[in-house]
């Protein structure tokens, strides 16, 4: 696999700098920046997680919403990942494709268990170098979170892409021979 860092600051973004709970980044950009980037840029998908995640809202504000967990999601719904949703009468199953990138525990003291530390994993994405990316922050219910918009939060990304040794290994310059 081929691994991009990407960092995202809410402050940064082309919209949503005020509203962080959604905010819209161009990361086709990324190509410009990135060594062999170029590569993958048709690529049909990637891997994605969130490698680390800060927000300056207190735990006090999270405790006041009883938002125990951040579910750091992207547009977009995700091939190999599904979410438990409510029942209804009409249809029985509550289960529905998910978006959700990451997951994040804020510790509040109403959590029987939750910890600043946490451990994503890599999820099978569309191909996020390929323009505009939204991510939504929203709590363990699919609730927005109600974000204070003076306060950004930040996130690493980690990006990563099956490798094409026949696309990497072809030089630039090949040999012809000429009878």
């Amino acid at each position: 696999m081929d691994y991009y860092e990407i960092f995202l600051n809410s402050a940064n973004a082309n919209s949503g700098s005020t509203t962080p709970h959604s905010c819209r980044f161009n990361l086709g950009s990324v190509n410009d920046f990135i060594p062999n980037a170029y590569v993958y840029q048709n690529a049909d998908y990637c891997f994605v997680k969130v490698k680390y995640f800060s927000v300056e809202e207190t735990t006090t504000a999270f405790n006041t919403a009883g938002t125990g967990t951040i579910l750091v999601e992207i547009n977009g719904a995700l091939p190999n990942s599904v979410r438990s949703n409510s029942i209804s009468s009409s249809n029985p199953k509550n289960m529905t494709q998910s978006n959700i990138i990451g997951i994040v525990p804020t510790s509040i003291t109403d959590n029987t268990y939750s910890s600043n530390t946490f451990d994503n994993d890599f999820v099978k994405c569309n191909n996020i170098l390929n323009g505009d990316i939204n991510i939504n922050l929203k709590d363990q219910d699919g609730a927005f979170l109600a974000l204070t918009a003076s306060k950004a939060w930040v996130m690493l990304l980690c990006v990563a892409f099956d490798k094409k040794p026949d696309l990497i290994s072809t030089p630039n310059i090949r040999e012809f021979n000429y009878f």
